[in-house]
């Protein structure tokens, strides 16, 4: 990447005391609100307060230094949806890249420091969803697990079915996935296509795919609060104590 990464890193109450090895979360636009709010839900159903519903687990919260560069699989300047300009950018398309540094850099350091076991959790909302989606497609081992939060499925014309459509593709997967949709109906074809291609891409993943997957569809939920339903419900799905 060229530059200095910060992340905060969550270590679960009983580490300190045992020799257990742990899954380990990444967190992608790992501010420290989301941070916080994502741990308190993973603490309080991990431990005895909420029964201990699913697995204790280190949790690694990546801050974004360029968001719309490291997030997004293809370059674009103008970014558009039926000939109107959505946002424009100076960088994008960055997503190869930053996917190698997680693969190559971050996930090593945190396997060296930290006493992780095999199981890696991917957890994306918005870009962050786009960037998981996109890792799903082109490198699906790196992460055992993927939650997957209202993804941007309207970026670059559809480009999560495109590209998982393209060519010869083996479209098999063995990672559990949990898709989270939001009801973004008040944007009108904006938001009622995004949730039609972010649908389209989840269901192709989940027919295809030997591990245990699902989406689920938030109705009373926009783009903007629908994260803590998705890290509640997308934890026990995928990291459940009962396995």
């Amino acid at each position: 990447m060229d530059e200095n990464r910060p992340y905060m890193v969550y270590l679960p109450p009983t580490y300190e005391t045992g020799e257990n090895t742990y899954p380990v979360i990444y967190l992608l636009d790992g501010d420290i609100h989301r941070f916080k709010g994502f741990v308190g839900v993973l603490e309080s159903l991990s431990t005895g307060t909420l029964e201990s519903q699913v697995q204790e687990a280190i949790v690694i919260a990546i801050p974004n230094t360029n968001r719309s560069r490291d997030l997004t699989p293809s370059s674009l300047r103008e970014w558009k949806f039926k000939g109107r300009v959505l946002e424009t950018f100076k960088q994008t398309g960055n997503a190869k890249q930053f996917a190698k540094f997680l693969k190559k850099e971050l996930i090593p350091a945190v396997d060296t420091k930290y006493r992780t076991s095999q199981r890696r959790v991917l957890v994306g909302e918005s870009f962050g969803g786009l960037f998981a989606a996109y890792t799903l497609i082109e490198s699906p081992s790196v992460f055992t697990d993927y939650l997957i939060i209202d993804p941007t499925s309207l970026w670059d014309n559809d480009y999560l079915n495109l590209s998982l459509n393209a060519g010869n593709r083996d479209k098999k997967f063995n990672s559990r996935v949990y898709f989270a949709f939001a009801n973004n109906s008040h944007l009108g074809d904006i938001g009622l296509t995004n949730y039609k291609w972010g649908s389209t891409f989840a269901s192709s993943v989940i027919d295809n795919n030997d591990a245990i997957s699902q989406q689920q569809y938030f109705e009373n939920e926009t783009h903007g609060t629908v994260a803590f339903l998705a890290w509640y419900n997308g934890l026990k799905t995928l990291i459940p104590t009962t396995e």
